[in-house]
């Protein structure tokens, strides 16, 4: 019995430290306003506590997981290292785009699993994850996907265009078509992005060093050994522009202030 009455004033002594934090975070009310507004910003701050406080699930209703991870990304990296390490001269022919390629409609996107050298594949693979895991997290695979892949096609395409006498490897289209559909996603979610400023700055940090090394390689080793492919470049880094305002969605905020694509 008085085990049952020191567990019962345990519990009262909890409940009224509680109820005096409550008191504490409330606004002192005075005699001279509306009582009604007083009440109503008493409650808010009681449902604030309350959410802090309680535990992760409540009742059946579960809080949903903000984060995703990034598969497509994870795959293309793992294809791009995988095929580097095994593919042999009879396989590159078999996935690098030529100017041939009608009737071999593949290469249009097989060349982006390609790479000439261990360098020009810790670029893109450095490259890939900096730029698209946050957009694969807030977009989703399927549109991240679209992007990617379009863009991919527009940078073959358009090197087929303006350079029909040249070959192509690498996932630079890609890359860049990603680069540029982070336009599309910052117009669409500026106001509901995290670090959107950051962001922008890091973006614009990394497009000038590509742009100033471009122009490096080109006065000095006049595009030579490597070669880079500008057209392929402009041509995926103007479809992911365009392709993310098409398939990109706007943030929907839930309840709990958390973001959902």
């Amino acid at each position: 019995m008085s085990a049952q009455l020191e567990g019962n004033n345990a519990s009262e002594n909890n409940n009224n430290s509680v109820k005096d934090v409550r008191l504490l975070l409330l606004p002192e009310t005075s005699s001279v306003g509306n009582p009604t507004s007083v009440i109503s910003r008493t409650q808010l701050q009681k449902i604030f506590i309350d959410d802090l406080t309680r535990p992760g699930d409540v009742g059946n209703v579960r809080r949903k997981r903000v984060w995703r991870v990034p598969w497509f990304i994870l795959l293309m990296c793992l294809m791009q290292i995988s095929l580097h390490s095994i593919a042999n001269e009879c396989m590159q022919k078999r996935l690098i785009f030529k100017p041939e390629w009608s009737g071999e409609c593949w290469r249009l996107l097989t060349y982006m699993l390609l790479h000439s050298d261990y360098w020009h594949l810790t670029l893109n693979i450095c490259l890939q994850c900096f730029i698209g895991i946050c957009l694969e997290v807030e977009q989703g695979h399927c549109r991240l996907a679209v992007v990617y892949i379009v863009g991919g096609g527009a940078g073959s395409l358009a090197n087929a265009w303006l350079q029909p006498h040249l070959l192509l490897m690498g996932a630079s289209a890609g890359v860049y078509a990603m680069l540029g559909s982070h336009v599309p996603h910052l117009v669409l979610n500026f106001s509901q992005l995290s670090h959107r400023f950051a962001r922008i700055a890091a973006l614009l940090i990394l497009f000038l060093s590509d742009v100033g090394f471009t122009i490096y390689h080109f006065r000095h080793n006049h595009n030579r050994n490597p070669r880079i492919s500008l057209e392929a470049h402009i041509g995926g880094g103007v479809a992911g522009i365009l392709c993310g305002f098409i398939v990109y969605r706007r943030a929907r905020q839930s309840s709990q202030k958390a973001i959902y694509f």
